[in-house]
């Protein structure tokens, strides 16, 4: 910064100027310190424009920050609903799953303990038919060997 080297100067002249006999004061040359002090103020606002700006750049930089920050957090908070939301939604679809699963196998349970019912029923039937026809045969035989 230049201001800062101009401000050295007046001190170096400060420093370099001679000093009154038993005190702390010194005599300076008005004219040299006018005109460093001019210099100063010519540079003056282009440092505190320069300033300006950077504290400008800088607010801008922390808005577009934020401006993404938010974005950035808005958008993973949907994502998070999303997936909160698909979660429930397959929960829920496991849950019906398993409730069709359950009533397959309660019914195919049934219709095999029927089917196996009337499997048994007919095999019984049968065997009662079975039982007559023997009944029926043996009697004709029976009857046959009685003929002779």
């Amino acid at each position: 910064m230049d201001i800062l080297n101009l401000l050295e100067r007046i001190e170096d002249i400060i420093e370099e100027s001679s000093k009154f006999p038993l005190s702390n004061k010194v005599m300076i040359d008005k004219e040299e310190v006018l005109e460093v002090i001019n210099e100063i103020r010519l540079k003056l606002p282009d440092e505190i424009n320069r300033a300006s700006w950077v504290a400008k750049e800088r607010q801008r930089i922390l808005n577009e920050a934020q401006v993404e920050a938010d974005e950035l957090i808005e958008k993973v908070n949907h994502q998070q609903k999303y997936l909160i939301e698909e979660h429930e939604v397959t929960k829920r679809a496991q849950k019906f799953a398993n409730q069709l699963i359950q009533e397959a196998e309660k019914k195919a349970t049934e219709m095999k303990v029927s089917a196996y019912n009337y499997s048994d029923e007919i095999l019984s039937k049968l065997q009662d038919r079975i039982r007559e026809i023997n009944n029926i045969i043996e009697a004709n035989r029976d009857d046959l060997k009685n003929i002779h």
